[in-house]
């Protein structure tokens, strides 16, 4: 499977132990998005590609990654669209098939909404860390050897359609998830095959880490 790391300027939450064995256990391509480079300078790994507007990147740590073959697009402060989205516009042309985003939460309040709202218009994306994972539901999902894990889902929609939960401390069965609901917060996976199924809408999964997760 082709994987995509992409690096954000949020909060690195975990220990660096944690993202140094996700990295060479789930081998993948390393994108850096403007200030995720301090992110990837703590770890002492250069990526791939970096990319934004650079006025939170040291220019001397963009020299040194340039000469061990980072290739750096550069944009004006100004523009229509934030450093994160246009790495996923040039994502969409290419054939990665995780989008695998570390440090894309805390920080701004906007630059946090924004960023999970893009889960909308780019559905591979799913937000990692120590603690979560965050990802955009298709409508059947199964969680396998899970048990324990706390789990919250988030109507992204108007409605989520006939959500049915089925292996967890709370089921539900086809039932009509509003926007702004909290009904689907705080659930836990009590099975070792847990599923998700829904008929129509953008369901948000919140799931709790206590280890590194496998989609």
């Amino acid at each position: 499977m082709k994987r995509a790391y992409l690096f954000l300027n949020g909060e690195l939450r975990g220990s660096q132990n944690f993202y140094q064995n996700l990295l060479q256990e789930k081998q993948g391509d390393i994108f850096c998005v403007d200030g995720g480079s301090r992110h990837l300078q703590s770890l002492g790994i250069t990526p791939k590609e970096l990319w934004g507007d650079l006025d939170s990147t040291s220019p001397i740590l963009r020299v040194e990654w340039e000469k061990q073959g980072c290739q750096v697009f550069q944009f004006p402060i100004e523009k229509d669209f934030t450093d994160f989205e246009l790495l996923l516009q040039s994502l969409e042309q290419r054939s990665y098939e995780e989008w695998i985003v570390i440090g894309g939460l805390g920080g701004d309040t906007d630059h946090l909404l924004s960023n999970l709202y893009l889960c909308i218009q780019y559905p591979k994306i799913q937000f990692l860390s120590e603690e979560e994972s965050i990802f955009l539901s298709p409508s059947h999902y199964l969680f396998q050897n899970l048990q324990g894990h706390k789990v919250s889902f988030i109507p992204f929609s108007n409605s989520i359609l006939s959500l049915s939960l089925k292996g967890f401390q709370y089921n539900l069965s086809s039932y009509h998830l509003q926007q702004g609901e909290t009904l689907c917060h705080g659930n836990t996976i009590v099975k070792e095959k847990a599923e998700i199924t829904f008929e129509n809408g953008l369901l948000l999964v919140v799931l709790k880490n206590k280890k590194l997760i496998s989609k």
